[in-house]
Parts: C-alpha cells; sequence; structure tokens
C-alpha cells in the first residue's frame, strides 16, 4: 500500500497558490498572465518572481508502525500573477521581453539551487538555502533593472538576453533524486532544569536545579533514551535523622551541611506521535532512580559552651529508590545539515537534526527504609538542547 503525502508548502500550494501562478516550465510569458493590481503609479508594469520548494514525501508499508520513507525535494520557479501587473498603456513587445528575461533568470537561478538540494539537503537547511538565492535574485533584479534602465535600454537588453539564453541552454536543470532516510537514527541530549519534589518527600527538601545529559537512539517512530541529572537540593531539617535512629542523651544526629547530593537517571521508551519538519512531539514512560546522599556526624551538647560539638567521625547517609516515570518531549528542530562526504561508520552520507527540547517528566517516589516511610513524586522540568543523527541513501 503507497500513500503520497505532499509538504505543507505543497499543501498550501494545492489550495490556491499553485493556482494563481505560473511556473518557468509552462512557456514564454503572455500578457494574461499580469492578472494583480498596480501598487505604485510610479511603477506601470511589474514581475513578481518567487523560489519555492516542493517535497513529495512517500511512506510505504502497512501502517504507521511500519513504514518506509522517501523524499524528493525541487525547486521550482515561480510567477506569481496576482502580484505582477501590467497597465494595457504600456503592454509593449519590449516591455514583455523585459519581464521574459526576469522570469529566465529566475529559473538559472532555481537550477543553482536544485543542484545544492541534490545534494541531500531537505527541512531546514533547504528553507534556509531558499532564502539565499531568493536574495540572490532579488539583488539581481535590482542591478537588471538599474543597468537596463527597467529594460528601455534595448541594447543593454539584448546583451542580458544573449547571457541568459547561453546559461539556459547550457546549464540544464538537474535531476531530482530520491533520498531515502535510514530507519534508524541516534542522538544525544544535554541541558538543565528543575526537579520539585511533592508529597512526604517535599517535607525533607526543597526543589533542585538540576544538570542533565543523556542519549537516545530509535528505529522508525520508536525511541529509547536513557539520561542522567545531578543537583544538590536543600535539606528542611538538618538535624533530622530521616532513619528516625534513637542517640544517647545529649547526643544528637546532624547533617554536616544544609543541602545533599542528588543524582538521578531514568530508562524509558518513547513513540514520536507527531513528527513533523519542525516540530516533534514524543510521550514516553520508563523507571527512574533517584539516589539522595550527605554527610552527617554524631554531636555532642557542651553545657559549658552552651553549643554543640562533633563528637564522631563524618560519615555518609544515603537513600535511594527505582519507581516508574513518565514524561513527554517536545522538540523544535532550529537546523538541519547533511554531510558532504560518507561516515566511515555507516558508508553513508548523514542528516544531522539539532532541536531545542522541552520536557515535562514525573517519577514516583517510595522510600521503605526510612522511618516512617515516605512517598511523594518528583515533578521535573527541564530544557535541554538535543541533536540527532541518521543515515541518508541518495539515489
Amino acid at each position: 500500500m503507497k500513500l503520497l503525502y505532499l509538504s505543507i508548502l505543497l499543501s498550501i500550494a494545492s489550495a490556491g497558490a499553485f493556482a494563481s501562478s505560473r511556473q518557468w516550465e509552462e512557456g514564454p510569458l503572455k500578457w494574461e498572465n499580469f492578472s494583480g493590481n498596480p501598487v505604485m503609479k510610479t511603477t506601470p508594469t511589474y514581475f513578481k518572481g518567487i523560489l519555492k520548494i516542493v517535497t513529495d514525501i512517500e511512506e510505504s508499508g502497512e501502517s504507521r508502525f511500519n513504514t518506509d520513507m522517501t523524499y524528493s525535494t525541487s525547486a521550482v520557479a515561480i510567477m506569481d500573477m496576482n502580484q505582477s501587473y501590467a497597465d494595457s498603456a504600456y503592454r509593449t513587445p519590449q516591455a514583455l521581453r523585459y519581464h521574459q528575461l526576469q522570469f529566465d533568470m529566475l529559473e538559472i537561478v532555481c537550477r543553482r539551487l536544485q543542484a545544492d538540494l541534490n545534494s541531500g539537503m531537505a527541512g531546514l537547511e533547504a528553507d534556509s538555502r531558499r532564502a539565499y538565492y531568493q536574495r540572490i535574485y532579488d539583488e539581481q533584479m535590482a542591478d537588471l533593472a538599474r543597468t537596463t534602465v527597467n529594460g528601455s535600454n534595448d541594447q543593454r537588453l539584448q546583451e542580458y538576453e544573449y547571457m541568459v539564453r547561453n546559461q539556459l541552454d547550457t546549464y540544464l536543470m538537474p535531476h531530482a533524486p530520491e533520498v531515502i532516510q535510514s530507519k534508524f537514527y541516534a542522538g544525544w541530549f544535554a541541558g538543565t532544569g528543575v526537579l520539585v519534589p511533592t508529597g512526604d518527600l517535599a517535607d525533607l527538601f526543597g526543589y533542585s536545579w538540576v544538570f542533565n545529559i543523556g542519549l537516545y537512539g530509535g528505529y522508525r517512530h520508536w525511541m529509547l533514551k536513557a539520561d542522567i541529572s545531578y543537583g544538590q537540593p536543600d535539606m528542611k531539617h538538618p538535624s533530622a535523622d530521616p532513619f528516625g535512629r534513637t542517640w544517647a542523651e545529649g547526643h544528637q544526629y546532624r547533617a554536616t551541611d544544609s543541602y545533599t547530593k542528588q543524582l538521578s537517571g531514568s530508562v524509558a521508551v518513547g513513540f514520536r506521535a507527531i513528527d513533523t519538519k519542525r516540530f516533534s512531539v514524543t510521550p514516553y514512560v520508563g523507571g527512574g532512580w533517584t539516589n539522595y546522599a550527605w554527610n552527617f556526624a554524631e554531636y555532642e551538647y557542651d553545657k559549658a559552651q552552651d553549643s554543640w560539638k562533633l563528637a564522631s567521625s563524618i560519615e555518609k547517609d544515603s537513600f535511594h529508590n527505582f519507581n516508574i516515570m513518565a514524561g513527554i518531549d517536545l522538540d523544535w528542530h532550529f537546523h538541519t545539515t547533511v554531510s558532504d562526504k560518507p561516515f566511515f561508520i555507516s558508508g553513508k552520507r548523514e542528516q544531522y537534526t539539532s532541536s531545542l527540547r522541552l520536557t515535562p517528566y514525573f517519577i514516583y517516589q517510595s522510600y521503605s527504609s526510612l522511618s516512617p516511610a515516605i512517598k511523594g513524586f518528583h515533578v521535573g522540568l527541564s530544557l535541554t538542547y538535543s541533536g540527532f543523527i541518521r543515515a541518508l541513501t541518495i539515489r
């Protein structure tokens, strides 16, 4: 079963944008193509040329859980007829030659863009390159208008026409290749966030800023990830023993610092429910491990000095728990690049995508070793940089 999908840009075009446009391949311009309204009286005729990128995406498979994706990215030179106009009094053969020259120059730039797209560019990188060539074309149009005096200088117009015709004849439109993305991908992420204890945990510890780093990999829409994070939350009661131990009269348990060392890690399985060029949403579930550690000692009350003094060597206390967790990764993809040469491991070109990831999550906690046992949730929110890589087959 084969389903053909178009990119967002092509969807918009099919809804009406292309209906008011003319592609260069459709042949020479005619005055009836200029159907827009004039913006300025000082400009009796005007041609609006736009570069567009169309991506055909084909997913083959029995379901969205078992699909292969192939896409082909093409550059198209478009005349926007709704923004192009011509006063009936100025519809001369020379003026039409001038606008045809503008369209031909757009086609040359379009072919240069297609050559770059054929290197494997897609997504955000393709959009960036399209904007780059559009700026080049707009600058060329300014130079053309100045040199030919908006097409009224016939000699300079002929010079441009001869040069552009030679370029069109010698530099043909490159064929748009098919690009097949690997079913596997791998990535990493690093950043910071906040972890807030709730329930009984909130009576012992405050919130903490954590720094985390992790790795992930996936097959098709599925993802497996693991991470580790570190923070230092404050202890709300440094002189209270969470294990409920008894001490001799005049002696007291006391933590040597007012904060703890918090180390957390998780392993989870996720599914990319939404995956577009710019955004992806991945809910996940798994297991989370959290460890609290701090230094403590036995203190003895000195009546003469009216103070507590260290009465034992400093030792280490800790408790930990492994329990269920869940969260959701919200990724905004802001950059995509394709390697110039094959990667030495896969032997193929690689596509690397950078993302800014916002992740709300929670971890259930139950510490039965404490006296009394405490329960609660860790509620977290992290902001990380994420990057993942996948192999490409270009044919």
